[in-house]
C-alpha cells in the first residue's frame, strides 16, 4: 500500500481519536471468514436466539441537557431493527449512547451480559462496528486503506497486515462490491459508493453487532435499495445482528424485523412492521396524515402521504 499507508500507521494514535466512532468494533469467536460466517448462521438458525444487546432506562444527551429519555428496548442475536423518528428526535444521540460516546447519560446498557461501563474502549470496540452518516474525509485515502482500518483494533499499536487480515479485507470488498474500486480514492467515489466502503470496512471489523446511522442518507432510491439489500444479506445469511436509524419509512419496513419509532426523545411504540406502521401511530410519530396499503410484493404495509393541495378558487 505505499509509503502514504506507512505514514498513516505513523499517526494512528491520533487518527483513532477521530475517528473513534468509525473504527471502534467488536469480535466475535473466530474471523471474518466463509467458514465462520456459516459456522455463526447455522448457530442461530439451530438455536434459540440470546439477546445481545439490553438497554434499561437509559437518559443519554449533551452538556447538562438529555436528549433521549427512559429508553428500553433489546435486541436478539442475527436481529434487524430500525429506529425511526422526526428530525431531532434523538435518533443519531441514541447511537451515540449506545457506543459509550456521551458523557452525560444514565440507566443501564449491556452487550452480551457485560455493562458498557466496565468496559475498556477496546474491549468495547471488539462488540461494536459503527457506519457513520457520509462524511469528507480530510485525508486522500484509497479505498483498500479505509477498509483497512477495520483491522486496526486486531493488531498492535503499529503491526502491520497478516494474510488473515488481507484475506478478509479481499472477502469483505467482493462481499460489498467495491473489488473494482480498490484502486480509486476514496473522495473521488459517489455517496453510494461511499457507504459500501464504509460498510465493507465495518465488517473487516468483524462484529456481531452493526450499527449504522442514516445508512440511505444523501442517496438516490437505487443505492437506497442496493445498501439495505447488502445489509439485509449479512443479517439473513451472515448472522449478523443490525440496529439503524432511518428516515425513509417504506424503506426501512421490508427489512426490519422490528421497528421502534422516537418522540421528542422517548419510545413511542415497537414491534413488527405489520403491527406497528398505522395511520394513528404515523400521525402522532411524524405528525403527517398518511394512508396505508399493502404492498403487493413484500406483503407488508407501506405508506403513502395525503397532500394538502391548496383549494382552487
Amino acid at each position: 500500500m505505499g509509503l502514504e499507508f506507512h505514514k498513516f500507521q505513523k499517526n494512528y494514535e491520533s487518527l483513532i481519536l477521530l475517528y473513534y466512532t468509525t473504527l471502534f468494533v467488536i469480535k466475535p469467536k473466530g474471523i471474518l471468514t466463509n467458514k465462520i460466517f456459516s459456522a455463526k448462521n447455522e448457530a442461530l438458525n439451530g438455536e434459540i436466539k440470546m439477546t445481545i444487546l439490553e438497554v434499561n432506562n437509559l437518559s443519554a444527551g449533551y452538556e447538562k441537557d438529555h436528549v433521549i429519555r427512559n429508553i428500553t428496548f433489546s435486541l436478539k442475536e442475527g436481529e434487524f431493527v430500525s429506529i425511526l423518528g422526526r428530525n431531532g428526535s434523538g435518533k443519531s444521540t441514541l447511537i451515540k449512547a449506545l457506543q459509550g460516546h456521551l458523557k452525560n447519560v444514565s440507566g443501564k446498557i449491556k452487550i452480551d451480559g457485560q455493562d458498557i461501563i466496565s468496559l475498556k474502549p477496546r474491549q468495547l470496540a471488539k462488540k461494536i462496528a459503527y457506519v457513520p452518516q457520509i462524511f469528507n474525509f480530510s485525508f486522500e485515502f484509497g479505498v483498500e486503506e479505509v477498509v483497512l482500518m477495520g483491522r486496526y483494533i486486531h493488531q498492535g499499536r503499529l503491526g502491520s497486515s497478516s494474510s488473515v487480515d488481507l484475506e478478509i479485507i479481499e472477502e469483505v470488498m467482493n462481499l460489498t462490491q467495491i473489488s473494482h474500486l480498490k484502486g480509486k480514492r476514496i473522495a473521488h467515489l459517489s455517496g453510494g459508493e461511499q457507504q459500501r466502503v464504509f460498510i465493507a470496512r465495518a465488517l473487516a471489523q468483524d462484529t456481531p453487532l452493526l450499527f449504522l446511522d442514516e445508512p440511505s442518507s444523501h442517496l438516490d432510491i437505487s443505492y437506497q435499495i442496493e445498501i439495505y439489500q447488502i445489509l439485509k444479506e449479512l443479517q439473513s445469511q451472515k448472522g449478523k445482528t443490525i440496529l439503524a436509524t432511518e428516515h425513509n419509512i417504506n424503506l426501512a419496513i421490508p427489512y426490519s424485523q422490528k421497528l421502534l419509532f422516537l418522540k421528542n426523545g422517548r419510545i413511542h411504540s415497537q414491534g413488527p412492521p405489520e403491527k406497528l406502521i398505522t395511520k394513528k401511530n404515523i400521525k402522532s410519530v411524524f405528525k403527517a396524515e398518511v394512508e396505508i396499503r399493502k404492498n403487493l410484493h413484500s406483503m407488508l404495509p407501506e405508506i403513502s402521504l395525503n397532500p394538502k393541495l391548496p383549494e382552487i378558487k
